[in-house]
C-alpha cells in the first residue's frame, strides 16, 4: 500500500446515515458528513499488516455527504481512510467478492 492510505478495510455495511457536526468555534459553520459502520471481515494497516477485527468492532468512518446515496445497507464495501485520520474515508467502493 502507498504513502497516501492509512487503513484498508473490507466489510459489508451495517449502518449508513447524514450526521450534522457542530463547530466549538466562531465563524466556523455546521456541516454535514456520512457516518458509516462495517461489519469488517478483513482489514491492513497503512503497512499492509493486518489487523486485529477484535479491535475494529463498532469503528464508525466520516466521509463526506455524498456517499448516503451513493451507498445502502448491505452493500460490500472497501473503505481506504487517511493516514491523518484513521477514520476519514479518503476512498470507498464496492468490494469483489473473493
Amino acid at each position: 500500500m502507498g504513502d497516501d492510505a492509512g487503513m484498508r478495510v473490507v466489510g459489508t455495511i451495517r449502518s449508513i446515515e447524514l450526521f450534522t457536526l457542530t463547530t466549538k468555534f466562531e465563524h466556523v459553520a455546521t456541516r454535514q458528513v456520512a457516518k458509516i459502520m462495517i461489519d469488517i471481515e478483513r482489514a491492513t494497516d497503512h503497512e499492509g499488516e493486518e489487523l486485529d477485527l477484535q479491535n475494529l468492532v463498532d469503528l464508525c468512518f466520516q466521509g463526506p455527504p455524498e456517499l448516503v446515496p451513493a451507498f445502502g445497507l448491505g452493500e460490500r464495501v472497501q473503505i481506504v481512510t487517511s493516514p491523518e485520520a484513521s477514520l476519514h474515508i479518503t476512498s470507498i467502493k464496492p468490494a469483489p467478492l473473493e
